[in-house]
């Protein structure tokens, strides 16, 4: 009777056991809501930014009238980012508008900021992410990540963040979350209502590493594009140069967030039953020819960014070719040029970002051209006569983390790089350890839903408390701080 019993009980524990993740995946939509639905979004900011902006013109009459008018905008555009005024990238527009308008730039000099370089190489990105969705690698991305983990939790987290980590290396954050979210919601439509922290330890994942992700590489966010251009305007910087740094402070950093994910959220001692999941694959076609060119076109995309002045060198090229603008738009040209784009998925990218970027990027170059920026730096600097310069480093970065998660990442880039490149001319230093450090924790915004959109979409999905996101991003943040911190000191620049 005993044995019979104890066998009843084993069917009963497998059974219950096989129901796990029994479900097929419904394919679900979750579009990015779109950002420019009101051109004002508060009169009682606006005017609140304008007497403030006033106050710093006329506090400021000892400077020179250029650098009071630098200082207006910058409070200005400083003001609207943080209480958002406007959308972000109005806000972005209307640097060029007062800066020309003041004086301080002729209009072609205001608005060759967005025909930067940088710029052309984020359009390849946008592009690179519409392609993927259009022809569904996306789903393929989905059936694949079930399928490697074999029923295993872990390993299902573990290949989710390396996924979303890697899309957001080659494209805005903005378009990554666009195109992993999606998949992400249709995987948790198929668990078991009672895996609750399951589902919370994998959107936690996602928006860790699509932030994370987006460090390595210098297509990954916008405070990369805008560190890279304010860089390269004065030393050679480029693709290169950013990985040198970005992909190790990326790789580490992702460790460390897995392995703390796995201690706050332990997985249940189960395996997924995977069966409905493989029955659906085996219904999807392999890789279609469409879908190969565009894996072609992304993976020769990446190559030439890195080797482009390698092929140069080889085949006796222009040396155009190592231009990432150049190889950004010809990507897009091929793709178009194959019908596997037409102008009609143009209008579902955000162009907006562009403004965003020239405008974070004109901001920069007023604050250091004009001398804006040098009261702030020299104040910082000033520190060096009783600290090492490790510490202004971490002052520098601590400062971006903490803005970084209460106005957006770009904004903090925009308002803090100057200051970082006008320290170390001050402290006549190479400023590449202070900008990287700075632009890096710019990323690390995931403690509130504020800083970059693919939080503030996670969030938007209710599956993780406030509370749960805010502890969980401070404890990813903590030795994520650390690690930028410990990378950009002891590596030598290249």
């Amino acid at each position: 009777m005993g044995d019979l019993e104890k066998t009843s009980q084993k069917a009963d524990s497998e059974e219950k056991k096989e129901c796990y993740f029994c479900k097929p995946i419904k394919w679900t939509a979750f579009e990015v809501p779109p950002k420019l639905t009101k051109f004002l979004y508060s009169r009682k900011n606006l005017f609140f930014v304008l007497i403030i902006a006033f106050l710093v013109y006329f506090i400021t009459f000892n400077q020179p009238e250029i650098v009071r008018r630098t200082l207006t905008t910058f409070v200005f555009a400083a003001g609207c980012w943080m209480l958002e005024v406007f959308p972000l990238p109005i806000t972005g527009l209307t640097i060029p508008v007062m800066l020309t308008l003041l004086g301080v730039f002729n209009p072609k000099e205001a608005f060759a900021p967005f025909s930067n370089s940088i710029i052309f190489l984020m359009i390849g990105g946008l592009v690179l992410g519409q392609s993927i969705k259009k022809h569904g690698l996306d789903k393929w991305i989905g059936y694949n990540l079930l399928t490697y983990s074999k029923g295993k939790i872990d390993r299902l987290i573990l290949l989710v963040i390396a996924a979303t980590a890697f899309l957001s290396m080659w494209m805005s954050n903005t378009v990554a979350i666009a195109v992993i979210l999606p998949v992400i919601l249709s995987i948790l439509t198929a668990m078991p209502e009672e895996l609750v922290n399951l589902k919370r330890k994998m959107l936690l994942g996602v928006s860790i590493s699509t932030s994370i992700g987006g460090t390595a590489m210098l297509t990954g966010s916008t405070p990369a594009m805008i560190a890279g251009a304010l860089l390269g305007e004065t030393i050679p910087f480029g693709f290169i140069e950013w990985a040198y740094y970005g992909l190790p402070v990326s790789l580490l950093i992702l460790a460390t967030s897995f392995l703390l994910l796995k201690k706050l959220y332990p997985s249940p001692k189960i395996t997924l039953n995977l069966d409905a999941i493989i029955e659906q694959k085996k219904q999807m076609e392999k890789l279609t020819t469409t879908q190969k060119k565009i894996l072609l076109i992304f993976l020769g995309t990446i190559l030439f960014w890195f080797m482009g002045s390698q092929f140069e060198g080889w085949l006796g090229l222009p040396t155009s070719v190592s231009n990432v603008a150049i190889v950004s738009v010809t990507a897009v040209l091929i793709m178009f040029g194959l019908n596997l784009l037409d102008l009609k998925d143009l209008q579902s990218i955000q162009w907006e970002l562009i403004f965003l970027v020239g405008g974070g990027i004109l901001l920069g170059e007023a604050m250091i051209e004009s001398g804006a920026a040098s009261g702030i730096s020299s104040a910082i600097a000033s520190m060096h006569g009783s600290s090492p310069i490790i510490v202004i480093i971490a002052v520098l970065s601590l400062i971006s983390l903490l803005l970084t998660n209460f106005i957006s990442n770009s904004a903090t880039a925009a308002i803090l790089i100057p200051i970082a490149i006008e320290t170390a001319n001050i402290l006549e230093m190479t400023p590449v350890p202070f900008v990287m450090a700075v632009a890096l924790t710019a990323t690390i915004a995931f403690i509130t839903p504020v800083g970059v959109p693919s939080t503030a979409l996670i969030y938007s999905t209710g599956i993780i408390p406030r509370n749960r996101l805010i502890k969980t991003g401070i404890l990813a943040a903590i030795p994520a701080l650390l690690i930028v911190l410990a990378i950009v000191y002891t590596f030598p620049v290249p």
